[in-house]
């Protein structure tokens, strides 16, 4: 008989064993490749919204307190998007430096994204301004990567 402090772990134990675990390997470099390329379709859109946040909150259409808490929303987005990313195990050789170069990629946006929301929670327009080319940068830059990789169909 199981006491009943032990049902618990029980619980845990049995639960972690049906939780889906992002971490493992990719099944191919395309499948990789393919994952790599939503990682920088979904970082793109959180990295535009924050442009267009600042673009906006810096001509001095948007409430502070609105533009902070969108920007906060998508720096969180965006650092998700990289965590999930970097679970995934590379394949092969290739796709280890896929991930390096995307990685690159994604730490400078999610790092512009967080100098934007400290610069609207300050108020410090100047910030505001000097952020949004890097942001713009960091957009161009994942929208080269989604480019360059090839897209691949999914087998039905």
């Amino acid at each position: 008989m199981v006491r009943r402090s032990t049902w618990p772990l029980v619980a845990i134990f049995t639960l972690s064993g049906c939780v889906r675990h992002l971490i493992g390997p990719a099944g191919s470099d395309d499948a990789y490749a393919d994952k790599a390329r939503a990682t920088a379709e979904a970082a793109q859109s959180s990295v535009e919204t924050v442009l267009l946040l600042v673009e906006t909150a810096g001509d001095g259409n948007l409430f502070d307190n609105f533009a902070g808490i969108s920007i906060s929303e998508q720096e969180d987005a965006l650092d998700g998007v990289q965590s999930g990313f970097r679970s995934i195990q590379p394949p092969d050789r290739r796709s280890d430096e896929l991930r390096a170069e995307l990685d690159e990629v994604l730490s400078a946006a999610l790092e512009h994204v967080s100098t934007a929301r400290r610069a609207v929670r300050r108020g410090d327009e100047r910030a505001l301004s000097d952020v949004a080319e890097p942001l713009g940068d960091d957009a161009r830059a994942l929208e080269s990567f989604v480019e360059s990789q090839p897209f691949v169909e999914s087998q039905p």
